[in-house]
C-alpha cells in the first residue's frame, strides 16, 4: 500500500511537471491529483519537493526507455514513429495540455549544476543513444544515426509546446511526417539487411 502510495505520488507529480513545470508545482496538488494521504508525502520523500522531482524525471525516463525497447520496426522510419507515438498517445489522452516533465524541469533550472538539469541531462542523452543504437540496428550509418536521433527528440520537444498552444494534435503530426520523409531520404537508406530495431532476430529465424 505503502509503495502503491509512492507510485500514484511519482506519476502525479510527472504529470504536474509537464503541464505546469518546477516552480508551479506543489506538494499539495501533487496530493490531490494522487490521491494521497498527507502524511505520506516525507515518509517517501524525506528530502522534499526536490527529491520528489527527481524520482519523477528518473521514472518518467525509464518508462520512456521502456516503451522504446519494445519497438520492433525495421526502418528508421518505423523507430522514429514508435518513439513519436508515445507522445501523440499522451496528447491525445490528456486533450493536448501533457507536457514533458524533463523539459518542464529544464526551463525551470537556471544553473547547468543543478542536481535536477544534471538528471534531465542525462535522461535525454539516454533517449538519444537508444535511438542512436535502434536506428544503426536497422542500417542507419553511425555518423548520421546520431544526428537524425538529436533530430527526433528536438522536433517532438518542440511539437509538444506548439501542439498545447494550438490545442490540436497537429503540429506533432506534422513533425512526424517530416521525420518519416528524413529517415526515408536516400542518404540514411541501409545498405546492408535489416534486423528489428531492439537488436533481436526476426520471428522465424535463429542467430547462429
Amino acid at each position: 500500500m505503502a509503495q502503491d502510495s509512492r507510485e500514484r505520488m511519482l506519476a502525479s507529480a510527472a504529470s504536474l511537471l509537464g503541464v505546469r513545470g518546477l516552480r508551479a508545482t506543489s506538494f499539495t496538488e501533487v496530493l490531490r491529483d494522487s490521491g494521497a494521504p498527507r502524511g505520506s508525502i516525507y515518509h517517501h520523500f524525506p528530502g522534499g519537493k526536490r527529491q520528489l522531482a527527481a524520482d519523477a524525471l528518473r521514472r518518467t525516463s525509464e518508462q520512456i526507455l521502456a516503451y522504446q525497447r519494445t519497438c520492433r520496426a525495421d526502418t528508421a522510419a518505423g523507430v522514429l514513429e514508435h518513439f513519436v507515438e508515445l507522445f501523440r498517445r499522451s496528447l491525445s489522452s490528456s486533450a493536448c495540455r501533457a507536457g514533458c516533465p524533463v523539459a518542464g524541469v529544464v526551463i525551470d533550472t537556471t544553473s547547468p549544476r543543478d542536481p535536477l538539469r544534471e538528471i534531465a541531462r542525462a535522461s535525454f542523452r539516454s533517449w538519444i543513444a537508444l535511438l542512436t543504437e535502434q536506428l544503426v540496428n536497422v542500417g542507419t550509418a553511425r555518423r548520421d544515426a546520431r544526428s537524425l536521433a538529436v533530430t527526433t527528440l528536438a522536433s517532438v520537444e518542440g511539437g509538444l509546446v506548439l501542439c498545447r498552444a494550438e490545442g490540436t494534435v497537429a503540429p506533432l503530426e506534422a513533425v512526424a511526417r517530416q521525420l518519416r520523409a528524413l529517415a526515408s531520404s536516400p542518404p540514411l537508406r541501409s545498405r546492408r539487411p535489416r534486423r528489428p530495431a531492439a537488436g533481436r532476430a526476426p520471428p522465424g529465424r535463429r542467430r547462429g
